[in-house]
């Protein structure tokens, strides 16, 4: 298992805009203009104190089937957490609208799973293997097991009522697959 926390987190603002504008959010009449939409998130990133747990299980693994999305050569699973700090922060900056701070936990999240994920890509690479698409855990038994497997409590991340707190927390797993090999055109 591997732990890495406290890495550089950007809050990007176009990936803010954008799912803010999916969620039917306007910034622009919020008061949210570039200038302080870039303020803000600076603000919320003082907050964050990022950290993942990921490792790699192969079989015989009895916790496969509830992990697992796809059955391949092995799974990874990945716990991400921006720390206690984000959630305090959004209970001290009331600035921002209703229906921003989700975003903002949504894109921290990402940014940290997406680093994660990275990393494990580059470990499939070499054994040969690409991964499944990621699948959020948020049953409480999967997410049990996720705290058993990967010890949450390196990161401060326990089970309250069959979610993760803190509250900015989530857990992923990825298959690893065989790579089809090319096959050659006939001619």
């Amino acid at each position: 298992m591997r732990k890495i926390k406290g890495f550089k987190l950007v809050l990007r603002p176009h990936e803010v805009k954008r799912r803010a504008k999916k969620a039917g959010l306007d910034l622009e009449a919020a008061g949210l203009a570039e200038p302080v939409l870039h303020k803000l998130l600076e603000r919320a990133a003082k907050g964050l104190v990022p950290g993942v747990l990921f490792d790699t299980f192969g079989p015989p693994d009895a916790d496969q089937p509830l992990l697992s999305p796809l059955p391949g050569l092995a799974y990874s699973l990945i716990l991400a957490s921006l720390g206690d700090g984000f959630a305090a922060g959004r209970e001290r900056d009331s600035s921002p609208p209703e229906g921003l701070w989700p975003i903002l936990t949504e894109v921290g999240l990402d940014e940290a799973v997406r680093f994660a994920a990275n990393i494990i890509a580059d470990e499939a690479e070499k054994d040969n293997c690409e991964l499944s698409p990621m699948t959020t855990l948020s049953e409480g038994p999967a997410l049990e097991a996720v705290l058993r497997k990967l010890d949450g409590a390196k990161l401060g991340v326990t089970s309250l009522e069959g979610r993760l707190s803190p509250s900015a927390s989530v857990a992923v797993s990825l298959s690893w697959l065989a790579k089809s090999k090319a096959k050659g055109r006939s001619k």
